[in-house]
């Protein structure tokens, strides 16, 4: 319980780089913003199995 008020409390204060996503999930298309965290929960976890993840190298800010 307390690595889990020590890690909300972290990502207050560290903010992740995000990146323009387009994620499929077989019946929809929708446009987000993941950090890589995110991203490769999606393309490993089994409860996301059908789902892709491709990121929108067009919208990536250098």
């Amino acid at each position: 319980m307390i690595k889990n008020i020590l890690k909300i409390i972290k990502s207050i204060f560290i903010k992740e780089k995000t990146f323009p996503c387009i994620v499929w999930d077989g019946k929809k298309m929708s446009y987000l913003n993941l950090t890589n965290t995110k991203i490769k929960e999606i393309e490993k976890s089994p409860e996301y199995e059908c789902w892709s993840v491709t990121i929108d190298e067009e919208r990536v800010k250098l």
